[in-house]
């Protein structure tokens, strides 16, 4: 294992991304640049959800692992983390991609800034990290610098995902569990006739439908613009289409996704030059190493992104 050590004060300081506090970490002899992208959900910078006592210092953990090696970094709050857990929530695919471009800007304007600039995302994050690899560049000549790391992706549609762990739980082998999967089958169901529909839902509106199926379905953080944009496939995207280099590295002990989950991506990237997979058999779906107890990133996942960057 390889030793990383504490992320010294000289290293970071604090920044803002247009209204959202931000953490920039600089090692001395920066050999790339990172921007660091968070799973689903209203994390602070850190990895931690405050509103639902949710405490996690997961993108934390990642940037000092990536410091050690020399990848600066830059982790921001999202949106909405700091609000109570029975705001009304009003984000989507678009504002979220809207504040990551906003963040890589802030990124590149750092004196410290080295290329090739690496957008890591993630769980969602990675999704958002190709949205945002094909936005920058795509007609802009800015894809040679640019480089994806996709972390425990989904493969595709967040709301299908979910839909389908809500069916997989009511028809499970836990008939103590089946009622739930039921309730949050119906609430997917519920929410994709609104979206066939053609129905908007305010985020208040949204927050008093979405009640009933609380902790069965909806834990309180999701917004109905989010989830009405991933079942729309708003966050399908090939980076390596437009020339962008991708590795997709995924747990062999990751519960959270598809059943064949790591198949589809290995296919995904057979079939794409630009494309590395990564399996990496004891990781589990926050990128920590599922054979300890106790919360450990795992040691592989910086050492694949170092060996794909050489």
């Amino acid at each position: 294992m390889v030793y990383s050590p504490a992320i010294l004060p000289s290293m970071q300081r604090d920044l803002q991304v247009g209204d959202l506090g931000a953490t920039f970490v600089a090692p001395e002899g920066v050999r790339a640049s990172a921007l660091l992208l968070q799973g689903s959900g209203v994390h602070d910078r850190n990895g931690s959800m405050p509103a639902f006592n949710f405490r996690s210092n997961l993108y934390e953990r990642l940037a000092r692992e990536l410091a050690a090696r020399g990848i600066a970094s830059l982790r921001y709050d999202k949106r909405g983390f700091d609000l109570p857990a029975d705001a009304p929530r009003d984000y989507s695919l678009t504002t979220r991609l809207a504040d990551a471009s906003a963040a890589l800007m802030v990124l590149k304007e750092q004196a410290e800034f080295a290329g090739p600039t690496l957008i890591i995302g993630h769980s969602e994050g990675a999704l958002i990290a190709a949205m945002l690899a094909c936005t920058v560049g795509a007609g802009r000549g800015e894809s040679r610098d640019c480089r994806v790391v996709s972390l425990a992706a989904p493969f595709g549609n967040v709301f299908e995902l979910n839909r389908f762990r809500a069916q997989k739980l009511a028809n499970g082998p836990n008939v103590a569990l089946h009622e739930r999967g039921a309730m949050s089958a119906e609430f997917y169901s519920r929410l994709e006739e609104r979206f066939r529909a053609g129905q908007a839902l305010s985020p208040r509106e949204f927050l008093e439908f979405a009640q009933p199926y609380r902790d069965s379905g909806f834990a309180g953080w999701e917004s109905f613009a989010w989830l009405r944009e991933h079942w729309e496939g708003k966050a399908q995207c090939d980076p390596t289409a437009i020339g962008v280099p991708m590795v997709v590295v995924q747990g062999g002990r990751d519960n959270r996704l598809w059943d064949d989950n790591v198949q589809r991506w290995r296919v995904w990237c057979e079939t794409r030059p630009l494309a590395k997979f990564v399996e990496i058999p004891d990781m589990g779906h926050d990128l920590n190493d599922a054979r300890r107890k106790a919360f450990v990133l795992h040691e592989t996942v910086t050492s694949s992104i170092m060996d794909w960057l050489v």
